[in-house]
């Protein structure tokens, strides 16, 4: 997502173009949340594999 608008711009917006973007931005964190999600469950795993490697 190239850029954010503020509330004050969509509030200025047609129905159409506002659905449209927040559409997008929606699509667009949920991919960011997925990918941080899996970054986190993946390191929690090396850490844990790490530690009973340790013991």
């Amino acid at each position: 997502m190239a850029y954010t608008y503020s509330d004050r711009q969509l509030r200025e917006w047609s129905e159409l173009p506002k659905s449209t973007y927040l559409w997008d931005l929606n699509k667009h964190l949920e991919t960011q949340i997925e990918y941080w999600r899996k970054r986190a469950t993946s390191a929690e795993r090396r850490m844990t594999e790490h530690e009973c490697e340790e013991q």
